[in-house]
């Protein structure tokens, strides 16, 4: 049996492999090392992913999860799974990797991500050879999730809000300053709940003030990460998240203002992944 993950701060996606290459999907909480301690990664793995592995023995297990990009983190979550898993061989790596063999298997081309977080690197087809650092969602995640939800609270609370979207987001939420400070400061994973209100904005994207803050979210992504890579103007962009998948007219519209060219959206990485992974296994026999 293979077991393939792919893993955000908000929710992993999860295939399970048989030799005959049935599959069986499900969904856990998100992983993150850098948010969560080995208690709470330890957590997870108990209470939501073996319950649905009873009696299934996992020979190989293959993890790509957000903050997963150091040898430190690499190695913490390894030794969580190994508890659970004592018979398989477990390769731990980054979400980058995940979204660059999804999006482009073989092939070259520049990887964005756009969920909770935000993150992105250039891929040769084996190897990521150029990347601009993650700085996570207090000093970066531009175009983000997590980065609108900021974007939009920060309007909430100064007032800047057009009337007829703070009476929208008033009603909708019942939120104050006091509220709003515990969630962030306070409370876990306030990236998680600053990024859930990207649906409201969704939901109101015909109106400018919605549009102009995700336009103003993707440009803060391309001038903090894209036009790093302006020596592979030519190569195409893949991005992959929720945040591109439902933005894909405004992200193509900002790539197109910068000189690249956008070629792939994906919402999810998992579908992917599973085919590459199985091509792998295809090779090797």
């Amino acid at each position: 049996m293979m077991l393939i993950a792919d893993s955000g701060s908000t929710k992993t996606s999860w295939v399970l492999v048989d030799t005959d290459q049935n599959q069986i999907h499900f969904t856990t909480s998100g992983f993150n090392p850098y948010t969560q301690t080995k208690e709470q990664i330890i957590a997870i793995i108990q209470s939501e992913v073996c319950k649905n592995l009873t009696d299934i023995l996992v020979e190989k297990l293959y993890f790509y999860g957000a903050g997963c990009s150091t040898d430190e983190n690499k190695m913490l979550m390894h030794s969580c799974f190994k508890n659970y898993f004592k018979e398989a061989i477990i390769e731990i790596d980054h979400d980058l990797i995940a979204a660059a063999r999804a999006l482009w298997f073989n092939e070259k081309g520049i990887v964005a991500i756009l969920g909770t977080g935000s993150n992105s690197c250039v891929y040769d087809g084996k190897n990521i050879i150029d990347s601009v650092p993650a700085l996570g969602y207090i000093l970066g995640d531009e175009g983000s999730g997590a980065y609108l939800g900021k974007s939009l609270i920060k309007d909430f609370l100064y007032l800047k809000m057009p009337e007829v979207i703070f009476e929208k987001f008033s009603n909708e939420y019942h939120l104050d300053s006091e509220i709003i400070l515990d969630k962030v400061y306070k409370q876990d994973n306030p990236n998680k709940w600053l990024a859930s209100f990207s649906t409201f904005i969704y939901a109101n994207i015909e109106d400018n003030y919605c549009t102009d803050l995700v336009t103003n979210s993707i440009k803060a992504f391309f001038e903090g990460h894209i036009k790093n890579y302006e020596k592979y103007i030519d190569w195409p962009i893949g991005v992959i998240g929720s945040i591109s998948y439902y933005y894909r007219e405004i992200i193509e519209k900002v790539a197109t203002g910068y000189g690249f060219t956008l070629k792939k959206v994906i919402k999810s990485p998992i579908d992917e992944l599973v085919r590459y992974h199985l091509s792998i296994e295809k090779q090797n026999k």
